[in-house]
């Protein structure tokens, strides 16, 4: 029959393990929320930039490169998260760099228009 002292010693190393798994839990919580909110900043520019355009205003080439930029960002800290969409948010900001040499069909083919974006962001929030 276990001693009083080492009932205490399994005890306290319980203790220690389910504080390490509630800070890990933690932060791979706050690394989503870092990920999700580097995500919708960059939809959310992306979105008034292109609702700017379709109320006539000029290319700004600019704030194209600075969305490009928001996408790049946003790919970084979903590496560890989603791989598949990161990697679509880096070709995304790629996309901005050089808008003028991508078709429609090659959006579709790399799964980076906004709406499947989008969609696969909701999923990742859902996952959360």
């Amino acid at each position: 029959m276990p001693t009083a002292e080492i009932a205490f010693a399994i005890f306290d190393r319980l203790l220690a393990a389910l504080g390490l798994i509630r800070e890990d839990r933690k932060r791979r919580t706050e690394r989503t929320d870092q990920a999700l909110y580097a995500l919708y900043t960059a939809l959310n520019e992306t979105k008034a930039y292109l609702n700017l355009l379709d109320s006539g205003k000029k290319r700004n080439r600019r704030k194209e490169w600075a969305i490009a930029k928001l996408w790049h960002d946003a790919s970084v800290p979903l590496r560890n998260i989603d791989r598949d969409l990161a990697e679509r948010c880096f070709i995304k900001g790629s996309y901005w760099l050089e808008p003028d040499t991508w078709t429609n069909l090659m959006i579709k083919k790399k799964r980076i228009g906004l709406d499947q974006v989008l969609k696969s962001t909701r999923n990742l929030l859902m996952e959360s």
